[in-house]
């Protein structure tokens, strides 16, 4: 390929690129960049939902956290009152002064 052919074809190139830059850099700002907004959007308000639900699970997993600690401990009670009965009555204390 002789050297003016490489001259045409980068000067050609050049031309090329001083219209499609601008052109792709408009394209961009006017119609990719609302779509990707718009996108943003539709995801920030499913997520601003997921809180809600995220929200009512951990109340429900409280409630039901509360109900185990509160069986436990009166199963605890109930053990201790066993204890007790099975043990006998409790001796009283002796006077040795």
């Amino acid at each position: 390929m002789p050297w003016y052919q490489v001259q045409e074809l980068m000067l050609t190139v050049g031309g090329l690129l001083v219209v499609l830059i601008p052109i792709t850099g408009l394209t961009l700002r006017f119609a990719v960049k609302p779509f990707l907004r718009d996108l943003a959007e539709a995801r920030g308000a499913r997520t601003k939902e997921l809180p809600l639900e995220r929200d009512d699970r951990l109340d429900r997993i409280e409630r039901q956290m509360e109900d185990i600690e509160r069986s436990v401990r009166r199963l605890a009670d109930v053990s201790e009152f066993d204890r007790q009965l099975r043990s006998g009555p409790p001796e009283p204390p002796s006077n040795d002064v």
